[in-house]
């Protein structure tokens, strides 16, 4: 019988010590999944922390206004926001998601105006100061390609949230869908006036 040598049971033993634990790894591996799939959830988690600041802003303006009406014996002068913030969350069921929009609802965001007119420029060499967004409108799109899939492409199956951009020159009009963001826009469709 071959004996094993102690050099190479060390060797084992340090193979496996610098073997990461596979859940540990399938956590990482996942979140950096979720990460590049779906880019709107760092937008919405950027967008809602700064609706938050804001409501922490307005809170306390109203408790300064309060404080104001009342005497100051009246009112505590050591109010913790958070606390106060996430009471008035849960006391009023629609003000959670009052206060987490980002953009007031059909209201299209400036960059995505942007996009759109700049990706219509250099589609057709107009000049992107002499597009204009005539209309525009929030949207819920079936897939990843926006409901405009192309010949043997494979779109992601999920509800996207994004943007109907009507745009025009004064003589032709032009329409386009996008996402939340503006980084992916389809043309729907070219109407002529």
């Amino acid at each position: 019988m071959k004996r094993i040598s102690k050099n190479k049971f060390q060797k084992n033993k340090n193979r496996d010590q610098k073997q990461p634990n596979p859940v540990i790894l399938a956590l990482v591996l996942t979140g950096i999944l979720v990460w590049e799939m779906y880019p709107a959830l760092r937008h919405t988690a950027a967008a809602n922390a700064g609706a938050l600041k804001d409501s922490f802003a307005q809170l306390e303006r109203q408790q300064q206004q309060t404080a104001q009406q009342f005497s100051s014996a009246a009112v505590p002068q050591n109010i913790s926001y958070s606390v106060l913030a996430l009471n008035t969350l849960i006391s009023e069921p629609g003000i959670l998601a009052e206060t987490m929009r980002p953009n007031p609802p059909n209201k299209l965001p400036a960059t995505v105006a942007e996009a759109v007119r700049r990706e219509l420029s250099d589609s057709t060499g107009i000049a992107a100061d002499k597009l204009k967004v005539t209309e525009s409108s929030g949207q819920s799109w079936p897939n990843t390609c926006l409901g405009l899939a192309k010949t043997d492409e494979i779109c992601g199956q999920m509800i996207v949230e994004g943007w109907r951009v009507v745009v025009s020159d004064g003589s032709q009009t032009w329409v386009y869908r996008t996402n939340a963001r503006g980084n992916i826009l389809r043309l729907e469709k070219k109407l002529v006036k």
